[in-house]
């Protein structure tokens, strides 16, 4: 019933909240003074977040990051229920009620095997790409959404052969022949070389796709997660 759903829900952030709350009385006790819940979305984590992360924890020895890869609409939905304190996500993604700022841009590119029919192109337009198989991530990533949609406009449908739940599968699925997949190409720049993938511009204004940081305006960010807010809006 709704009301069990409620409830459900309602135990569940409670339980989060003594585990988070037993979390940073342990990290206290080992002399540490800050705790930060960050989510983000495979995207930035893969390209963005390692670099910050390092300079911002080696500045801050004293603080403990607590990072989870997310989806970006589980990310949005944490944000609002306070089980995450800042956010990485995809700007397409629904943001009601979050203060959102900007953050990165991802170079969205095709990726196909050296013999396949795209392979001796430079650059393309998606509707192009249509006819052929593609690799996917799973059912939602905003990454597939927002391709399913510019399929959609295009009044076509992504022959979706393999799905999986990363870019380095999606990445090795390419190579084995079994599509082709839109992916960012910072994220897998070391696949691309490794599996001697080709890749293929796409010339679709959507294929520079905006990354944000988002808060709860609602909740008030402790001092630590205020630090790694600046952190993140100032590497921008």
């Amino acid at each position: 019933t709704p009301a069990g759903h409620l409830a459900l829900q309602h135990c569940i952030r409670l339980f989060q909240g003594l585990e988070r709350f037993n979390s940073e009385l342990s990290d206290y006790s080992q002399g540490i003074r800050g705790h930060v819940r960050l989510w983000a979305n495979m995207s930035s984590l893969t390209e963005y977040l390692p670099r910050i992360l390092h300079k911002f924890l080696s500045d801050h020895a004293d603080i403990v990051v607590e990072l989870e890869e997310q989806l970006s609409g589980d990310i949005a939905r944490a944000l609002i229920d306070g089980i995450a304190d800042v956010g990485v996500l995809a700007d397409e993604t629904p943001m009601d009620g979050l203060t959102v700022l900007p953050f990165q841009t991802n170079e969205l590119v095709l990726l196909c095997h050296a013999s396949h029919p795209l392979a001796k192109r430079k650059a393309v337009h998606f509707n192009t790409c249509l006819q052929y198989d593609f690799v996917g991530l799973n059912r939602g990533s905003s990454l597939l959404e927002l391709t399913s949609r510019a399929a959609e406009k295009e009044g076509q449908h992504m022959h979706m052969r393999v799905q999986v739940r990363s870019f380095d599968a999606m990445c090795h699925m390419i190579a084995a022949g079994l599509g082709v997949g839109v992916l960012p190409l910072g994220a897998c720049a070391s696949q691309v070389q490794a599996l001697k993938l080709k890749v293929v511009r796409l010339q679709d204004a959507w294929a520079q796709r905006k990354l944000v940081i988002a808060f709860n305006p609602q909740r008030e960010l402790s001092p630590s997660a205020k630090l790694l807010l600046e952190r993140l809006t100032a590497s921008r």
